[in-house]
């Protein structure tokens, strides 16, 4: 998916089985691409039984992963041997240029992330013994760390009936998990200049924009959503009985201004 072909001033919608696939090196690793943005990116990550992903890092773009489903092995710093694993619920946050590997430590489930990067999607691999020259313009302090999912921020709630809770917060970069109450919305509200990207983890939601907010994009499980820049609209969860859970990421950051209250 070119960001040329992309209508930027719109809502973008990508259906679960409409991801497109990007060309890798590894090919137990499948990187899928739901949003492409002037300055987001956002897919899906599938990693294969035991899959290992080898030393990489993805250059300039701040890079989160989610843990969708299975556990994983992250491996980063000097000689590789800082090691967290990562279960379900679970953010991995990867400064830019920062080395690291990613291993799937099922030997029977597929391992699944959501990822983010911003500006734009990297890959980039290198040899296990191979060093990486870090522009002078890129904090070299930064760490891959990790938010486990009992850790969230919670003080994060910015729209009413949709709960969210921040699971990470760069320089540049945003992502947190919302929670959208049966037969509710969010009220009318735009992010500023920040440009969002969207996950749907469970449930359904429709995202109502335009005169009146009388068009709407429909999303359930599995699909991803852009919302340009400026752009006011509502979320709405269409069930009278199930919570909708899904991820939202922005660049530059988790802006919401409340129409409602204006």
């Amino acid at each position: 998916m070119s960001s040329n072909t992309v209508d930027h001033s719109r809502i973008g919608a990508t259906k679960s089985n409409e991801l497109t696939v990007e060309k890798t090196q590894n090919t137990n690793i499948t990187w899928n691409t739901g949003v492409v943005g002037e300055k987001i990116w956002m897919g899906r990550v599938v990693a294969k039984p035991s899959a290992e992903s080898g030393a990489q890092h993805h250059k300039q773009s701040d890079t989160v992963h989610y843990v969708l489903r299975g556990k994983a092995k992250v491996s980063y710093g000097e000689g590789y041997n800082n090691c967290v694993e990562v279960n379900e619920g679970d953010f991995i946050h990867i400064p830019p240029y920062q080395l690291y590997t990613c291993n799937n430590l099922s030997s029977d489930e597929t391992l699944e992330l959501v990822t983010v990067m911003v500006p734009f999607f990297q890959v980039e691999n290198v040899g296990p013994e191979e060093n990486v020259e870090i522009p002078l313009n890129i904090d070299r302090k930064q760490e891959v760390s990790v938010v486990k999912a009992s850790n969230l921020d919670e003080s994060t709630n910015q729209t009413r009936n949709m709960p969210r809770r921040t699971g990470v917060q760069s320089s540049n970069l945003w992502i947190g998990r919302v929670t959208g109450k049966p037969g509710m919305d969010s009220g009318a509200h735009t992010h500023g200049e920040a440009e969002t990207a969207g996950f749907i983890i469970s449930g359904k939601t429709q995202l109502l924009y335009g005169d009146g907010y009388k068009i709407y994009e429909e999303f359930e499980k599995g699909d991803f959503l852009r919302v340009p820049p400026f752009l006011p609209h509502i979320e709405r969860n269409v069930s009278d009985t199930d919570t909708v859970e899904f991820l939202t990421a922005r660049n530059p950051g988790n802006i919401v201004i409340n129409l409602d209250d204006k």
